[in-house]
């Protein structure tokens, strides 16, 4: 589940803010900090039929020299060139539990698959502010579980209506994930065959997902103010054929209150 919570906050944080690009303050902004809870309506795994709500929690200390630490992010640095933003981070991806340990972690839909453990990675990202569309780039990569693979995201936003309370928006993104990637979260090998009862099946590499839907921020005051988004994810090729795919179009909705200082 912790997989498909990473992918689906993905989608839904990125947007229910603003884009990549006009999140990133420049390095003449001063520092700030947020925090912020809230809750999420997601799958149990990805391609999973049954969905849990999990609380979502938000942090992010950002510094006027373009360093950033961020429950979303992660740990990092973001640098203003030209038209372009930059980042470079240290993230996390919490894996995949084989059976439900508690409401929060796991299914036991996968029994017998074994668990993927969780994964540092080096997350990359670039943004461009094209007029009103924001568009970004990102590519995360393993750092101590190689054979886990890279995933890259091709993110769109674009701004619907906007006022001095309210700020709602379309976003859109596309997931695609290499061989290794595929293969660790949709393949079934022999052995993890016999002992789930799925049949064998190689995933190549190849557009994973692709997820759409709305963000509405709400601002309450100087400093409070409600992110909230809805949207779904629709599995594709070789992720939406795997055995282990019950489900390829999955809603999610998140809201969060968040505290500006």
């Amino acid at each position: 589940m912790r997989h498909a919570l990473a992918l689906s906050l993905l989608a839904l944080c990125a947007f229910s803010s603003k884009s990549f690009a006009e999140d990133a303050p420049p390095a003449a902004a001063g520092d700030s900090f947020s925090a912020g809870v809230g809750l999420a309506y997601v799958p149990e795994y990805a391609g999973g039929d049954k969905h849990r709500v999990v609380p979502l929690p938000f942090l992010e200390r950002t510094y006027s020299n373009g360093v950033f630490l961020s429950t979303q992010r992660g740990i990092g640095y973001q640098a203003k060139v030209g038209d372009f933003m930059l980042s470079a981070a240290l993230g996390y991806d919490g894996g995949r539990d084989d059976h439900k340990k508690n409401y929060f972690s796991g299914s036991d839909a996968l029994k017998g698959m074994g668990d993927i453990n969780g994964s540092a990675q080096a997350v990359f990202s670039v943004g461009y502010q094209a007029g009103t569309i924001g568009l970004s780039l990102t590519t995360k990569q393993n750092i101590n579980h190689r054979e886990y693979g890279a995933t890259y995201i091709l993110g769109a936003n674009a701004p619907l209506y906007t006022s001095t309370t309210d700020q709602v928006g379309f976003g859109a993104s596309v997931v695609y994930g290499d061989n290794k990637h595929m293969q660790t979260y949709f393949g079934v090998t022999a052995k993890q065959s016999a002992a789930s009862g799925y049949r064998e099946y190689t995933a190549k590499g190849g557009v994973e997902s692709i997820t759409a839907g709305f963000h509405w921020n709400h601002v309450l005051d100087a400093n409070w103010s409600v992110r909230s988004g809805v949207g779904a994810t629709r599995l594709t090729s070789d992720a939406a054929d795997s055995p282990l795919t019950r489900r390829t179009v999955t809603p999610m909705v998140m809201t969060a209150l968040i505290y500006k200082f």
